[in-house]
């Protein structure tokens, strides 16, 4: 929901105790007593108003959806970060039985609820059937049990994604239950990428390039969902990218979510033979990415050459746009045109602010994804890489993914 850990972990903890209130009532409590309980778990609301009615109207759209799948099912318990939760038990048996690394690769639920008069006996009957030595019996047995629970609503795994503003009401969808996917969807890449590369242009960052981003939009059936790929964390000075996945029109503002690794590095692993390359390194890997302050002659070198060389490279029948190259200096124009200055100044500036090297670090990944989305089109595997991007963001990439409730 949120990019910091420490504000996700308060707004998913407000999802939960405002829908542990909401359906465990006789009658859906008002709103004053709704925002008592919630503000106990997220204490910034009381202080902020903005925030509040955000997030007070989000809770009670999402409740609404929730209410509207369990029907008059309740009696549940619900979990999110407990130690002695039911997510943390589910969690441990997932890592440390069926193989799994990283638990929203394998299902992104953000919330648990179980039947608390069934809870016993649920997590007695998991643990039975992921005793098996393979770690691949323990996912497929995991994951048939939870959907038989999930179909009985004794199990509710709920992921909760952004809810424009400009939506009256939530939906709800079960996600991986077994029956494939309800349409396969044809994908298209209607945009050119944008990779823009300019520097000290946006007045809030005045010392650093612009952003750390390369962007684009393909269409999804009828949909058309805007993509963009950077470092989430640009107080990282040499971090990794993921590839973010954003609806437009009437689904503006809500997120899909983020392409997993997982999914990416299988298909990079289907088609190596065609490809010859591998996911682009984090920038802490890149042999061409020094650390902060010990850039060489050949290192800058090295870039204005790979820069120049992507310049022939076309997607979609469209060059790779990196804007004018703009410099900007106290707001006035010191440069345009020309990329090596443009890097010769993130370079100078890298150590100006918190987020400038992770910023730099960041576009020049990018400048790598550049390349490999030139080379995916021309090997003619553009549809297999779109569908990729978005049932990998969507978590629904491979039949050991784990089933789950989506509210959205």
């Amino acid at each position: 929901m949120a990019g910091n850990a420490i504000e996700t972990a308060k707004q998913e903890n407000g999802s939960k105790v405002y829908f542990q209130a909401y359906v465990e009532s006789a009658k859906p409590p008002s709103e004053s007593v709704l925002f008592g309980i919630v503000v106990k778990v997220y204490p910034d609301l009381a202080k902020n108003i903005k925030l509040r009615e955000l997030w007070m109207s989000t809770y009670a759209k999402q409740a609404a959806a929730l209410k509207a799948y369990l029907g008059n099912n309740k009696g549940y318990s619900y979990s999110r970060d407990e130690k002695q939760g039911f997510m943390a038990f589910i969690e441990d048996i997932a890592k440390s039985r069926c193989g799994v690394s990283t638990k929203d690769n394998w299902d992104p639920a953000d919330i648990y609820m179980v039947r608390k008069t069934k809870e016993k006996t649920i997590k007695a009957k998991l643990d039975k059937i992921t005793q098996n030595p393979e770690e691949m019996a323990n996912i497929y047995a995991l994951n048939a049990y939870m959907r038989e629970l999930i179909a009985s609503k004794d199990l509710v795994p709920v992921s909760l994604k952004a809810i424009s503003k400009t939506k009256t009401k939530a939906d709800a969808e079960l996600s991986n239950m077994g029956k494939g996917k309800a349409k396969e969807l044809k994908f298209e890449n209607v945009g050119p990428l944008k990779c823009y590369f300019r520097f000290g242009t946006n007045s809030k960052t005045p010392t650093e390039i612009d952003n750390g981003e390369i962007a684009g939009q393909f269409k999804a059936g009828d949909s058309v969902v805007n993509w963009q790929t950077r470092n989430f964390n640009m107080s990282t000075p040499r971090g990794g990218v993921q590839t973010d996945l954003t609806p437009t029109g009437k689904d503006a503002g809500a997120k899909i979510g983020k392409a997993s690794a997982d999914a990416i590095d299988d298909f990079f692993t289907k088609y190596h033979s065609k490809l010859g390359v591998l996911r682009p390194v984090n920038a802490g890997k890149d042999p061409h990415i020094p650390e902060v302050g010990k850039w060489t002659a050949a290192d800058k070198k090295y870039w204005v050459d790979y820069q120049k060389e992507l310049k022939k490279f076309k997607v979609n029948k469209k060059d790779i746009d990196f804007g004018d190259f703009r410099v900007m200096m106290k707001n006035k124009q010191v440069s345009a045109g020309n990329f090596a200055n443009v890097l010769d100044y993130c370079i100078r500036e890298e150590q100006s602010t918190r987020y400038a090297a992770g910023r730099l670090s960041s576009k020049l990944t990018c400048m790598r994804w550049a390349y490999v989305w030139a080379l995916i089109e021309k090997k003619g595997l553009m549809q297999e890489w779109l569908k990729t991007l978005y049932y990998g963001a969507k978590k629904e990439f491979r039949d050991t993914n784990g089933p789950f409730l989506k509210i959205y």
